[in-house]
Order: C-alpha cells, then sequence, then structure tokens
C-alpha cells in the first residue's frame, strides 16, 4: 500500500524532527564534557575516565540513530522509504509509526533477532 502525500509528509517532519533532536543531544553532549585539568586523587580520575568511555557510547549511540535517520530521509526523496531492505516488502504502517527510520519490516526484524 503506497503512502499518501499527508502521510509521507508525516513522516517526514517526524524524521526531521527526531534528526534536530539527536543533532542538539550530541552538541550538548560535546559541549558539556569537561573534566578539568586538575590533579585528582586517583579514585577520581578513574570514575572521570569511566564517565567519559560511558559519554562516548552514549554518542556513538546518537550517532548510528542520525545515521539512520539520514538515510531514511533519503530514501524518502528517492521513493524507496517504506520498503523492506531485506525483502523488499513494505515495511507497515504501525511499525514506521513507532520506529520512522525502520530499515525492516517487522518479519525480517524477527528474523536477525533469532
Amino acid at each position: 500500500m503506497p503512502f499518501s502525500d499527508s502521510q509521507k509528509q508525516a513522516f517526514q517532519e517526524k524524521l526531521e524532527q527526531a534528526l534536530k533532536e539527536i543533532n542538539g543531544q550530541i552538541k550538548n553532549l560535546e559541549k558539556n564534557i569537561d573534566f578539568g585539568d586538575d590533579v585528582d586523587p586517583h579514585d577520581e580520575e578513574a570514575d572521570e575516565v569511566e564517565e567519559k568511555g560511558n559519554l562516548a557510547g552514549v554518542k556513538i549511540s546518537l550517532q548510528n540513530r542520525q545515521q539512520k535517520i539520514a538515510k531514511a530521509l533519503l530514501k524518502m526523496k528517492s521513493g524507496g522509504y517504506g520498503r523492506c531492505e531485506k525483502c523488499g516488502q513494505e515495511i507497515g504502517l504501525d511499525l514506521l509509526n513507532a520506529d520512522p527510520e525502520s530499515e525492516l519490516c517487522r518479519d525480517c526484524k524477527q528474523q536477525e533477532e533469532k
């Protein structure tokens, strides 16, 4: 079932809003990572290293989602949005409403999780 123009517009707006929020989160993360240059006891330095590692993991996760959203927006422009990358079938509206950058249909997602 092809998408109506209003459905496409709604998904595009949802994706663009999510991308804007993620870009803001990444900028905020980068701006607020400041561990100073003071000399601390080793325990505090270890905590800072651990926190930096955790923040790096969050940033990587955000960047991965950022790439998926950008890819979905490109697919929208090329006409491939809403098609499963694995089997080529349409991705259901219920799944796209929950995960608008989804690359796989429900069946293919379930197969990958096994």
